[in-house]
Formats: C-alpha cells, structure tokens, sequence
C-alpha cells in the first residue's frame, strides 16, 4: 500500500487536506501523518490560538486540532466548526522542565520554584491565549505563587518556543506539556504538575464548516483509530476519559 505524502503547508497543493494543529503535536502528527494513506496532507503548527485566529480570518483549513477546547468553542461559536463534527481526542499533563544538566527532580512545584535564584526565568505560552500558558497561569496561581513569579515568566507565542528557550539554559526553567519535555533531548522534568492545579488538559480535532475535502472526515476519524492511538501514546500522550 503506498503511504500518502506528508508535506508542510507551504507546499500545499489543491489536493491536499489542510491541516492546522498546535505545535506541541509536530512529532506525534508527523508520524501519524506518515502512516495515513489516504489523500496527502499539508499541515501547519503554531499555537493554538494563533491558528485558531487564521481559521477565523479565512485561512483554508480542513481540520484543526488544538490544544484546549476553548478556541474550538470559540470556531463553533462563530459557525466555522461545527460540535458533531469535533472529537475529543487526546490528554496531556503539565510539567516544569530545565536544562537536563541542571534539574533536581521535586515532588512539589513550590519547593521546586523556591530552589530557583532569585533572579531565575520561567518561560511558558501567553498566559491568557496560548493553552498551555493559560494552563501554567492556573497552576501557578492555584498554588499561590503567581504574583510572586510573575515579573519573571517569559510569555511566548507557543509552547514550543518556551522549550527551545530552556534547552538552550537562556532561561532556567520552563512550563510546557510532559510530551514536548519527552521530545527535546535537552530538558528534562523536574515536577510532573498536579492535575487538580489547572483544568484538565484536553486535544480536540474538529473539521471546518468550510472544508469541502472529500477525505477529510477520513482523516479525522483515522485520528482515533487504535493505529493512530498508538503512535500518540508512544509520544506520551493520553486518551482522556
């Protein structure tokens, strides 16, 4: 069986489904990508937010998946998904991460934040758009030490740049998901972040009002597959209750 392409979405052609996904996603979707044999796709990754902010202001997309289902509702709202047309697809967890040469491993993120000099950086998302600064806001704040950190958190535009900044120690430390610390060689966790700090963590996939692909239902059915499954857990990721 020949295996469909799988390109970027600069590269995109006519027949290609158009993929939006967050950028935490890019090595689990890359390899589901690669065993999809249906119709090439073309796949774009950023943060959440910022694809979610494309969608809306026309970009083609087939599907998107995203990273919290608030700007799935925020689509659906808007008429540009429709919620029969969305599943919720996978779970995650969120950790405080380091230089892997510099992290001492805590059962408890504020002795961990403590441990750090004063003048330490923590890198996450945009705390009131990217999901997993949204979800890092919430912990930090559920744990009282918001305010405390707050004039040291580096807020980027998605979750990814916030990993690089800590694999490469220009920042001490960094709040992403478990599987983006699994993906980078050179961070490794210190704290796996309780649950009941932040809202649970939840990856829907949802298909545009606006998709006329013949193959992009397909697709994200293949998504849920126990074949696609399989590829996402190997990556760390969960399947939410």
């Amino acid at each position: 069986m020949t295996v469909a392409p799988f390109v970027w979405a600069g590269q995109a052609r006519a027949d290609n489904i158009l993929v939006f996904a967050a950028a935490s996603l890019r090595e689990a979707l890359d390899d589901v990508g690669a065993i999809w044999t249906g119709a090439p796709l073309s796949v774009s990754y950023a943060g959440s937010s910022a694809l979610a902010r494309q969608i809306e202001a026309g970009a083609p997309a087939d599907v998107f998946l995203s990273a919290n289902m608030a700007w799935i509702e925020h689509l659906a709202e808007r008429g540009i998904t429709d919620p029969s047309r969305t599943v919720a697809l996978l779970s995650n967890r969120l950790v405080l991460a380091g230089p892997a040469d510099a992290v001492h491993p805590f059962d408890d993120l504020v002795a961990a934040l403590a441990a750090l000099p004063g003048d330490a950086w923590i890198a996450t998302g945009f705390l009131e758009s990217v999901p997993a600064g949204i979800y890092a806001r919430q912990a930090l704040e559920a744990a009282d030490v918001l305010e405390e950190f707050m004039p040291r958190i580096v807020q980027t535009e998605n979750v990814r740049i916030a990993l690089a900044l800590a694999a490469r120690g220009e920042v001490a430390r960094a709040i992403v998901y478990r599987t983006d610390a699994l993906a980078e060689p050179g961070v490794a966790i210190e704290v796996l972040i309780p649950e009941t700090l932040h809202d649970p963590i939840r990856y829907p996939a949802a298909l545009t009002t606006a998709s006329t692909h013949p193959e992009a239902a397909a697709f994200l059915a293949f998504l849920t597959s126990s074949q696609a499954m399989a590829v996402f857990r190997s990556h760390g990721f969960e399947v939410p209750e």
